[in-house]
């Protein structure tokens, strides 16, 4: 029983006499009473303290008050009208003097007033005791994350709020079971035989069991005891930046319209602009294409993807993890005003694993084997075969209409422990491409011949080591070369541009950590890149950004010739800090580069006198900062600011196709955004960007540029919007996400009072990315939709007698579009287990379910009267398998 006092307004009524006061009337002389507006209300009960010995006993009782209530609100005469005892009058009256009022009112204003109270005390019964909710059981099995074995001695730990709940270990064939656990929603922490933790959430009811698979990342199933344990931590993590995406390898293989290779999911990040078909080029928040850079463990890369995009350059399971970094990077980075992306390779497993894979585009095989315990060594090897599927399947004509790539690409990694925190690996990185293609006509000199090839390779040590004290050093230095040629050819006329640049340097850093709130970073960047060019035909071939030309015109009769090479080298020191102060994190940067500047010809000069070169030293001061607030756990603010400065293109120095004595260019970004964390795997992100760009290169306006003054640094350009993710990480074997940016990229010559668009602005980008597991089953669903890239209309044409064609009469700039784009991708997947180490993986990738016709390009008829597009891929399905071992 529990006792309870309560009380009841049983009579209310005016017995003061303020308000039996009359007083006279004009009217008649009669005098007139007072009229009560409204009753005194209680609005603070105080319950009275229930007399101990009657509530042993179970008695109840009523005690009957008068409570005198004065003009506001407070009790100031409270008397027992009805008694119910000694110790119940006294507890209620001394209750009954802590109420408050709302007073009583006469003619509408505060009036004391007088009321009689009931206060009961009553014992309620107590209800009984609910039982305690039914535990819950939480068991499952963990297997390795690439080839779905299962892992023995893995460490299970459920965790609320911090707290260790329950753990387990894994048996030899992976599996585990957690009873007797309250229901509630769990951190679960699945830690690995190496030490690699890998988290999940999971929601358990009462009195149910849920039945879960983990799949982690880990370098060996089992411990070995006959091999010494070598500690070496795995080598930092670049620095997270304020706007930075990053996608695990495990699931950026799964995403459809990928075929499987982890690279090509960047094409699906925020502030990537859906590029041409089959041109492999990277846009990221309207810079152009070779204004981002791209990094292998923090070694420059000139391409991703070979020159179709259909693969990347390095094999997926060389991968561990990719970050786009779309813009307002730090200080460690530089030479380029667009974003970043970075590619972290994969630390090497003990034992011996693999696999050899096939499909419609091409044959790779990856073998990573433990040499001695200290040593580890992987190699891979890929090489395309798309040119003879399609010849076998379409006919030799099939590249009339799409460039077929012929691609080959390899890979050497070895790590050796040195010593305890002290590790070395060594890479080779190589890729080559070739494209060809040809655009029949009836009339051979209008016949046009397009070809292409490419290739690099990067050879590179990364020593790493880990003081005593915790700060880490890393040093990578590095060479290699660049090759392209491209050669386009409109029946006798040819033009041809050749590179082959040599590559060498050094990235190092020093990461200290002063105490718990501040840790400083220095380091050294530099990069440099001796290369010969060799150029021949018109001068407006190849296009440049910002040319108003139509698909497919001829080149200009004009032809030249060119032989010159350049080295240019950029030393850059830098430094940043991460500051905490509370749920505030503050990162101020700076970087400091210094440009050597040199070629080979200055001026025109003919072939039997010497040529006279140049040399020149460029600096720029960059400073970057960016900063954090946490406003709550799940809520935070960001915000980023940074300098940047690229320098000329090698092909841009020629004294007859560009001007020797270009300087940088110079970008500023800025950024503002929000990150919601919605449950623990759900995120929104949402960031506004602006950047701003000056002195870039564009072609003279000039009839008859000044000689060595073909191009000019007389460009401007703005890109601004806002974009968003919605990020479901992985969970129950569902993950995805929803990307839509919306921005605008303009240029301008400098001096004109309109901007033009951007040869790549795309106004609208939406992605659509989701996958699920249904046990040993994947299917994945893509969507994407992008707004088509601006054109210059053709509003007429002018016939030429001499060359006998029809040149096109061009109305204003990039008003035109290219039709939007949208595709709707698809992926199915089938694990088969074929022994403890061994399992067969079956897809099909289906690219553009729906057959939808998209455009590519905007076309002409010879006469320009009439105009068509180029229609993209149609329903194709990439079918393949791979053994892994």
């Amino acid at each position: 029983m529990r006792p309870l006092a309560l009380g009841f307004l049983a009579l209310l009524f005016a017995t003061s006499p303020v308000l039996a006061q009359q007083r006279g009337s004009d009217v008649g002389g009669q005098p007139a009473r007072r009229k009560l507006t409204k009753l005194p209300k209680l609005v603070k009960f105080v319950e009275a303290d229930y007399p101990p010995e009657k509530k042993k006993q179970g008695i109840t009782a009523s005690v009957v008050l008068t409570i005198e209530i004065s003009a506001t609100g407070a009790p100031t005469n409270v008397t027992v009208a009805t008694s119910a005892g000694p110790e119940f009058d006294a507890a209620a009256v001394s209750a009954a003097q802590r109420f408050v009022f709302e007073p009583a009112e006469v003619d509408d204003k505060p009036a004391p007033s007088k009321i009689t109270y009931r206060y009961d005390f009553v014992i309620v019964p107590e209800e009984p005791p609910q039982p305690p909710p039914a535990p819950a059981v939480l068991s499952g099995e963990v297997h390795h994350a690439r080839n779905g074995r299962a892992i023995g001695g893995a460490r299970i730990t459920v965790r609320k709020g911090g707290e260790v709940v329950a753990q387990a270990t894994t048996n030899d064939e992976g599996r585990f079971v957690l009873p007797e656990i309250a229901p509630g929603t769990y951190d679960v922490e699945v830690t690995g035989i190496d030490g690699l933790v890998t988290k999940f959430t999971e929601r358990l009811e009462s009195g149910k069991q849920v039945r879960a698979r983990y799949d982690i990342e880990t370098v060996r199933a089992r411990p070995n005891d006959n091999v010494e344990e070598v500690e070496v931590r795995g080598r930092p993590r670049a620095r997270r930046e304020i706007t930075q995406y990053t996608v695990r390898a495990e699931q950026a293989r799964k995403v459809a319209g990928t075929q499987g290779d982890v690279l090509k999911v960047v094409q699906n990040l925020p502030g990537v602009s859906r590029p041409p078909v089959a041109s492999g080029q990277i846009v990221v928040w309207g810079s152009a294409p070779r204004d981002t850079r791209i990094y292998v463990d923090g070694v420059d890369v000139p391409a991703l993807y070979h020159g179709s995009g259909l693969r990347s350059t390095i094999n997926s399971d060389l991968v561990s993890s990719i970050d786009l970094v779309p813009g307002a990077f730090g200080a460690e980075y530089g030479r380029g005003l667009g974003g970043l992306v970075r590619v972290e390779t994969r630390n090497l497993p003990r034992g011996t694993h693999g696999y050899v894979g096939a499909d419609t585009l091409d044959g790779s095989a990856f073998v990573s084997t433990e040499v001695t315990p200290r040593i580890r060594l992987a190699s891979s090897l890929r090489y395309g075969w798309l040119d003879r599927v399609f010849a076998a399947t379409s006919g030799k004509d099939i590249g009339d209409v799409f460039p077929i790539p012929r691609y080959r690409d390899a890979q050497l990694k070895a790590t050796i422990d040195l010593r305890k925190r002290e590790a070395l690996d060594t890479v080779v990185l190589a890729s080559t491409d070739e494209l060809d293609r040809t655009v029949a006509s009836p009339d051979p000199a209008k016949t046009r011949v397009e070809g292409t090839s490419s290739g690099y390779w990067r050879i590179y040590a990364r020593y790493t080591n880990v003081a005593d004290n915790g700060d880490t050093t890393v040093l990578t230095p590095f060479v290699g070369q660049d090759k392209s040629a491209l050669a386009q050819r409109f029946g006798g006329t040819p033009a041809r541009l050749d590179l082959d640049t040599n590559k060498y340097g050094v990235r190092g850093t020093l990461r200290s950590r002063v105490n718990g709130r501040l840790t400083i970073v220095t380091g050294v960047d530099a990069l440099g890149a001796a290369t010969k060019v060799k150029r021949q035909g018109s001068l407006t071939l190849p296009a440049r950004e910002g040319d108003i030309a139509v698909f497919g015109q001829p080149p200009g009769d004009e032809l030249a010739a060119d032989t010159w090479s350049t080295h240019i080298l950029d030393l850059a020191p830098h430094a940043y800090a991460d500051i905490k102060l509370g749920p505030v994190t503050l990162t101020p940067g700076i970087r400091f580069d210094a440009f050597l500047i040199e070629g080979s010809r200055k001026e025109p000069t003919p072939p039997t006198i010497p040529a006279v070169g140049f040399s020149r030293v460029d600096s720029a001061l960059a400073p970057r900062a960016s900063g954090r607030w946490d406003v709550t756990q799940r809520f935070a603010l960001t915000a980023a600011y940074g300098s940047y400065h690229q320098p000329p293109e090698p092909e841009e120095l020629s004294a007859i196709f560009g001007t020797p004595n270009l300087g940088r260019s110079r970008a500023t970004h800025v950024t503002i955004g929000e990150s919601l964390r919605i449950t623990s795997t759900l995120t929104a992100d949402v960031v506004g960007f602006r950047k701003t760009m000056s002195d870039l290169v564009v072609r003279s306006r000039l009839p008859n540029p000044v000689s060595a003054r073909a191009l000019t640094q007389n460009g401007e350009g703005r890109s601004y919007g806002v974009q968003l993710l919605l990020r479901q990480e992985l969970t129950r074997g569902f993950f995805g996400w929803v990307s839509y940016a919306i921005s605008k990229s303009e240029r301008r010559f400098d001096g004109d009072e309109s901007w033009r668009p951007f040869d790549f602005d795309q106004p609208h980008v939406l992605s659509v990315v989701l996958f699920k597991e249904l046990g040993r089953w994947g299917i994945g669903a893509r969507f994407r939709y992008a707004s088509g890239n601006p054109r210059t209309p053709v509003i007429g044409s002018v016939y030429d007698a001499r060359s006998d064609r029809h040149d096109p009469v061009f109305g204003p700039q990039n008003t035109i579009r290219i039709p939007a784009f949208w595709q709707l991708d698809a992926r199915i997947e089938r694990t088969f287990l074929l022994g403890r180490e061994t399992r067969l993986l079956a897809f099909a990738d289906v690219q553009n379910v729906t057959n939808r016709t998209n455009a590519e390009e905007i076309v002409y008829s010879p006469s320009f009267r009439e105009r068509g597009i180029i229609r993209g891929l149609p329903l194709i399905a990439v079918i393949g398998a791979r053994l892994e071992f």
